[in-house]
């Protein structure tokens, strides 16, 4: 007989709900997309070093939109700048 956690038909608790995931998921899907629009610009100006930055930049965020995607973020940041 197995108890807690390991136990038949047990659920395990999400650490955010269904809502905030597909949110913040779109927000940081969104800033990857900007940054990788935004470093292809900057190639196409003979600005290698910005393209660079900003291409480093979108690798970062569309992972943790990725651990946002697949319940691996322990913890949901906002970050929007307007």
């Amino acid at each position: 007989m197995t108890t807690g956690p390991q136990q038949a038909g047990a659920r395990q608790a999400i650490p955010y709900s269904h809502g905030k995931r597909a949110f913040y998921g779109l927000t940081w899907t969104l800033w990857t997309i900007a940054l990788v629009a935004g470093a292809f610009a900057m190639f196409n100006s003979d600005m290698v070093g910005q393209g660079l930055i900003a291409l480093v930049l979108s690798g970062v965020t569309g992972s943790y939109a990725y651990r946002i995607w697949t319940w691996q973020a322990r913890r949901l940041i906002f970050f929007i700048v307007f």
